[in-house]
């Protein structure tokens, strides 16, 4: 029987996977990335405020300190203005620091949650393959240690990837736009696009490889399927990438159910589901 690895099947299969995780009893595998959420998002956050409190002992070294009481009745006008412009400069400039990391912190939310995680998305991934085949992995402490820092690598070798391809996908928009200005109102939302559909095969390549480590694929090799199944990589990846897209769910909920459902996904997807559907593509 010949399984389709097509788009609609990464579709397709991202959809059933709430349903068979709610079956076969495996919506405790959620717990791990919420706790692990709580985790990150208070410490992202205290990071975030201990950057912007450094960066304001910064500007009040430079600047000194500053006050608004100055400016009452018998002041120097100018004395005043001083005051209010550095006061606003503060402000600004920690609300400057404060957008800035937590912009930051949500483009690299999805690979420290795919890296943490990915003992645990191994562990589900394994689950999911004993339900459909009846074959069990017994655990083994060893293979544990291996996953975490297969995670680690995997989930840095794709941030690395996915960075360089969409420093050159802005660099060829900003060549584009510069040689034929006419095309910049195009160029900016192709980008967007483009820079999706890759997000989305990555976070399908992050699911689908731990399949192929069972089936001892080293962690290029494991790129190079994907590359191959690139529409199916897409499809699993497309759910996870909407959920990271939206605002406020991408750092509170999408963490928590997209990467057990993409790898749920990847596994009905590669070994057939539980109806072993396949169709010509």
């Amino acid at each position: 029987m010949k399984i389709t690895h097509g788009f609609s099947d990464g579709i397709r299969t991202s959809f059933k996977a709430l349903p068979f995780m709610f079956k076969h009893k495996m919506l405790i595998w959620f717990l791990p990335a919420f706790f692990l959420t709580l985790a990150l998002s208070y410490g992202a956050f205290a990071l975030i405020d201990m950057a912007v409190d450094f960066v304001d002992r910064l500007y009040t070294n430079a600047f000194g300190a500053h006050s608004l009481d100055v400016c009452g009745e018998g002041v120097i006008v100018m004395d005043c203005i001083e005051e209010v412009c550095i006061a606003l400069g503060s402000y600004m400039l920690g609300i400057v620091v404060w957008v800035g990391l937590f912009w930051l912190k949500i483009k690299l939310l999805k690979y420290v949650v795919l890296a943490f995680l990915g003992p645990v998305m191994s562990v589900i991934s394994d689950v999911t393959e004993e339900k459909l085949t009846g074959v069990k992995h017994p655990f083994s402490l060893k293979k544990f240690i291996r996953d975490v820092f297969r995670g680690i690598r995997t989930a840095l070798l794709y941030l690395f990837i996915e960075l360089f391809l969409a420093l050159l996908l802005l660099v060829v928009a900003l060549v584009a736009g510069w040689v034929f200005p006419v095309l910049l109102p195009f160029l900016a939302p192709l980008e967007v696009i483009v820079a999706f559909i890759i997000g989305a095969f990555f976070y399908g390549a992050v699911a689908l490889d731990y399949v192929w480590e069972r089936e001892d694929v080293g962690a290029l090799g494991s790129l190079g399927l994907a590359y191959k199944s690139r529409r199916l990589a897409v499809g699993i990846g497309v759910p996870f990438a909407i959920w990271m897209a939206i605002p406020i769910v991408n750092f509170t909920l999408a963490p928590i159910f997209a990467p057990a459902l993409a790898t749920v996904a990847a596994v009905l997807a590669l070994k057939g589901g539980e109806d072993k559907h396949s169709s010509p593509e």
